[in-house]
């Protein structure tokens, strides 16, 4: 590290945990309804052994924090991810928000790249407690590396 400040974003996480409860069990009745009604009983069962805790343990698994020019993404409970994002490749930051995040109260914050092909992020943040500013401070960081001007800042 080059002695620069380091800012942590706040997460959501009993939101968060809920949201991932809720994506897991509707993936199982989908993936039932696919296999002739297999998922739904692994939905059923699911949602009252594994899934309380697991969706716990994939909210309080996020990690995202601003180090220099790099974002630092920590993610996953059975196979660990750790990202780090030189700013300087990022070209988008997209907020987004489906109508089960909406009804858990949170939004996803897509990190795209100019590595990356379109639609596919880099990087998924999700529960963010302010993703807005979190949109706003990550945009200013990636253009101070860049040496760029927002339009809207001047």
């Amino acid at each position: 590290m080059d002695g620069s400040a380091v800012s942590e974003f706040s997460i959501q996480r009993r939101q968060a945990a809920r949201y991932f409860y809720w994506i897991q069990i509707v993936s199982l009745v989908i993936f039932g309804i696919w296999f002739c009604g297999a998922g739904v009983v692994m939905a059923i069962l699911h949602s009252f052994t594994l899934g309380p805790w697991l969706s716990r343990k994939q909210s309080q698994a996020l990690h995202y924090w601003l180090e220099g020019g790099t974002l630092r993404v920590d993610q996953g409970v059975f196979f660990l991810k750790r990202k780090a994002i030189p700013l300087d490749r990022v070209t988008d930051v997209v907020l987004a928000q489906g109508p089960l995040m909406k009804l858990c109260g949170i939004w996803e914050l897509r990190i795209q790249t100019a590595g990356m092909g379109q639609g596919v992020p880099e990087a998924a943040l999700y529960g963010l407690s302010e993703p807005e500013a979190v949109r706003d401070m990550l945009l200013a960081a990636r253009d101070d590396v860049v040496g760029t001007s927002r339009p809207d800042t001047e």
